[in-house]
């Protein structure tokens, strides 16, 4: 091969293709490359931290600091037969009346402490804010996340699996917390905290924390995958939108080619038609009415006609409203204002009619899903931006369902699920488009 070959390889598709993968291989290796989420906890002089046990028989706390500054204290369990419990937390929300902090993020907590002491096991916590169960204000009612560790481990730089934390049974049992609330969550996040296994074993136990520090993804590996693949479907749809817009361009040439030639007919036939659309169309928008729209079907869709036609079904919202404070003439200027704007956003090959009350059909003759989602969302834009000179304080704004058939589904079929995809658009709030399951 020579040299002369290497602009023409440059150019080709394949060569192109293949820079294009080797750049998505690179891509998805720089996640391993990627730095961890970090947030120290501890040391930090300014987060509020505290330390809390039983009292002993002579009315002391069996818990003290060696050193506040430096987290370290000490547990003193008197042995007199009753069970005792000796533990800290510190505040990651800064107190009552917030919401703490979000660790959703985060997957391990790495700690480090040193323990004097003869327990077995160390419990390590988590407290947040569950919503219908937690007050706000009572750090008492959050949240227990727990998880017990052996002390063997806890003499080694521990590393802390979110996913080994466990909502506590009391916890649960003592709020009657139903079973989808009884699973851990680490947002509204407001104290971390360490205690001995209850009931304590009698002696002193000593403790110092020298290090909390939570670590997690900045973005999850999931993520980072799902934003390659949503880009190469992105460059894939952009490339079949180009190529579907010169596909429709030829298509809405031949209908209009057709279209002139229909134009040629006899000055009889002209008119005879002229009476007949008069019986079809609604008086007051001027759009054809529902008898107009059937006998519009009946004659460019026929039964097994195989042709590709799309669907709009355009309701305006909170009509009863707007007949209500305007009054029926005002609400018929409404209706007429808003068939004109999305009469001026149609082709010339497509059909509206009027169905009846607010309720609107416009069908696109050839012409794909999204083409006809598209046209939709701009007809719902431009009721939702339009000003009404009669009412300048009124808003309106319209709700619509989109489906296609290809020719095999009868048109009362399209009718039918364009229909529900309407309630959709109303059940999601209005102001909406959907999408039919055909």
């Amino acid at each position: 091969m020579t040299y002369r070959h290497y602009p023409a390889i440059r150019q080709s598709g394949f060569y192109k293709l293949f820079l294009y993968c080797l750049l998505t291989v690179v891509v998805m290796y720089a996640y391993e490359f990627m730095p961890a989420k970090k947030m120290l906890v501890v040391p930090s002089p300014d987060i509020p931290h505290f330390i809390y046990s039983d009292t002993n028989s002579t009315g002391d706390s069996m818990v003290y600091w060696t050193d506040f500054d430096g987290l370290a204290w000490e547990c003193n369990i008197e042995d007199d037969g009753k069970p005792h419990g000796c533990g800290f937390n510190i505040y990651l929300g800064g107190g009552l009346g917030t919401d703490g902090i979000d660790l959703s993020s985060y997957k391990t907590i790495n700690v480090e402490l040193d323990y004097v002491g003869s327990e077995q096991r160390m419990r390590f916590y988590l407290r947040n804010y569950e919503p219908g169960f937690s007050d706000i204000n009572d750090m008492q009612t959050a949240k227990f996340n727990n998880v017990h560790v052996p002390v063997s481990y806890v003499d080694d730089h521990l590393v802390l699996s979110l996913s080994e934390f466990s909502v506590a049974e009391w916890w649960v049992a003592l709020y009657k917390v139903p079973r989808e609330n009884s699973l851990p969550r680490f947002k509204n996040v407001v104290a971390f905290g360490i205690d001995i296994n209850y009931p304590g074993i009698p002696g002193k136990q000593s403790f110092k924390l020298n290090k909390v520090e939570f670590v997690g993804e900045w973005v999850s590996r999931e993520n980072w995958y799902l934003g390659i693949l949503l880009f190469w479907l992105s460059i894939i749809m952009v490339v079949g939108a180009i190529s579907l817009a010169r596909l429709t361009k030829e298509i809405r040439l031949e209908h209009q080619r057709l279209e002139r030639l229909a134009d040629q007919n006899s000055l009889l036939a002209q008119e005879t038609d002229k009476y007949k659309k008069l019986s079809m169309v609604d008086a007051l928008t001027g759009v054809l009415n529902r008898q107009g729209l059937a006998e519009y079907i009946e004659q460019y869709f026929p039964a097994h006609a195989d042709q590709m036609v799309s669907m709009v079904i355009i309701d305006i919202d909170h009509f009863k409203k707007i007949n209500d404070s305007l009054g029926h003439d005002g609400g018929d200027l409404v209706l007429k204002q808003v068939t004109a704007l999305i009469k001026s956003h149609t082709r010339q090959s497509d059909q509206i009619a009027r169905w009846g009350g607010e309720e609107f059909i416009l069908v696109l003759p050839a012409t794909q899903l999204d083409d006809a989602y598209r046209i939709a969302e701009e007809m719902r834009a431009l009721v939702a931006t339009a000003n009404f000179d009669e009412f300048p304080e009124l808003h309106v704004t319209i709700s619509l369902g989109v489906g296609t058939a290809d020719g095999q589904t009868p048109f009362h079929q399209l009718f039918r699920q364009v229909d529900i995809a309407l309630y959709q658009a109303k059940a999601q709030g209005r102001n909406w488009t959907v999408k039919a399951d055909i």
